[in-house]
């Protein structure tokens, strides 16, 4: 190879852009903290930070999650020790109404109390949260959970969400429930009244009616029961009746003869379309006026629509399978009362007893749900940690090292400008 002048000048400008992009690396490290600038500068250790950056990204989300789960289960226990103290009010005043000394003016004033904490406790089972949200609507968080509807029978208070609880994940295989439902808290609850309460049916009571029926009593308008049996099967979301014949079954009421009741074949979206199907059945024959269908948080029941002791419903004939699917055993009666003031306060007493145990088991529930909370994220506060820290040692720049780095590169860059001045200089005349 012919060394030539060029070349030599080459090398030399080569060998001072090589030291300069050392030198500016070694800069920029400084600079940033950095020892790895670009994933080339190390491979296994670039791969090995991102996972660790993911991993780090995951925990900040659970954290995060368990910051909104942990808000909104407070909200919940606040909002549920306010129906605890309404209950706990009614209780003292439903005792307080069996006393015999009082005349119905007293009582009547104790209805109205007792009208104010009704009042009360529909406000906080509709509870909406700083987003707007219902806390006690399952997944319908934009529809209100409780809502009265006189247009039942009799009319009464309907729970309008679903059963459903939003689940948040707050580890990579745990996930935690942010709230309870309007049905599990305030509606399902265990009712032992029978006949003796205005709405009960199907051994459940929603509270609100129980506060509600009580008042009615204490005010001197309290009506007799009506006969009503209730299925245990959720239809909430439908059935699918369109594979073939209409289905049939039997109703008798008030003591009638049984008559036979037509759902014609379809595919049922909702309980809604159900009930309305099997009201159009019996509408269609003589029982026309004396017996409606209707649903209650998804479970199909049949009300008479007399009130009393001669009030009655019985379904039966399962010729179709009609009873296995809206949930009866078999063929099944409800019958109505004609309840004096003592019984039906007592049965109010009864429910208001199982409706403050079942806050009380809610409550335990969501206090052990923060109780898990707290531990799951001090365990992701030791991940955090120990992961900056692993983080740290692949990413974090040695500054000793680099400092003595660049020195060495900064004498090296002066060294190869001064030997490009020194090459330049060199001349074969300067030896003639």
């Amino acid at each position: 190879m012919r060394i030539s002048t060029p070349l030599m000048e080459q090398f030399g400008i080569d060998a001072i852009l090589r030291q300069q992009a050392k030198l500016s690396k070694t800069q920029l490290q400084l600079s940033t903290g950095q020892r790895i600038l670009t994933p080339s500068d190390d491979p296994s250790a670039a791969v090995r930070a991102l996972d660790l950056k993911e991993s780090l990204e995951n925990n900040r989300q659970f954290q995060s999650n368990i910051q909104a789960v942990r808000s909104r289960l407070e909200f919940e226990e606040s909002t549920l020790a306010g129906a605890d103290n309404v209950l706990q009010r009614a209780r003292e005043l439903a005792v307080r109404s069996l006393n015999d000394t009082l005349s119905p003016s007293d009582r009547q004033a104790i209805g109205q109390e007792m009208q104010q904490l009704l009042d009360e406790m529909l406000g906080l089972a509709n509870t909406r949260d700083a987003n707007g949200e219902y806390i006690f609507a399952g997944f319908r968080s934009n529809t209100v959970p409780f809502a009265f509807d006189g247009g039942r029978t009799p009319p009464s208070y309907v729970y309008q969400g679903d059963k459903n609880q939003r689940l948040l994940q707050i580890a990579p295989q745990r996930h935690l429930a942010d709230g309870d439902s309007g049905f599990s808290i305030f509606e399902n609850i265990p009712s032992s009244s029978g006949a003796n309460a205005i709405a009960a049916s199907g051994g459940t009571q929603n509270i609100l009616n129980t506060l509600y029926s009580l008042t009615q009593t204490l005010s001197g308008q309290f009506t007799a029961s009506h006969g009503a049996v209730m299925g245990t099967n959720d239809l909430s979301s439908g059935i699918d009746y369109s594979g073939g014949p209409a289905k049939n079954f039997d109703l008798a009421v008030d003591g009638g003869a049984p008559v036979t009741v037509s759902v014609a074949a379809a595919n049922y979206a909702s309980a809604d379309d159900l009930v309305a199907a099997i009201n159009a059945g019996i509408n269609a024959t003589a029982l026309n006026g004396t017996v409606v269908a209707q649903h209650r948080s998804g479970f199909i029941e049949f009300v008479s629509t007399t009130t009393g002791t001669a009030s009655s419903v019985e379904i039966s004939d399962d010729t179709d399978g009609v009873l296995t699917d809206f949930g009866f055993a078999g063929p099944q009666t409800g019958t109505g009362a004609d309840v004096a003031f003592h019984d039906a306060a007592s049965a109010a007493l009864n429910d208001i007893d199982a409706a403050l145990q079942n806050i009380l088991d809610t409550r335990a529930s969501v206090g052990a749900r923060l109780n898990a909370l707290d531990e799951q994220e001090d365990v992701h506060d030791k991940f955090i940690i120990d992961t900056q820290a692993n983080l740290s040692e692949i990413e974090d720049l040695d500054y000793a090292e680099a400092i003595s780095r660049y020195n060495i590169q900064f004498v090296a860059l002066q060294a190869a400008q001064q030997a490009y001045v020194k090459v330049q200089g060199l001349s074969l005349f300067n030896y003639l």
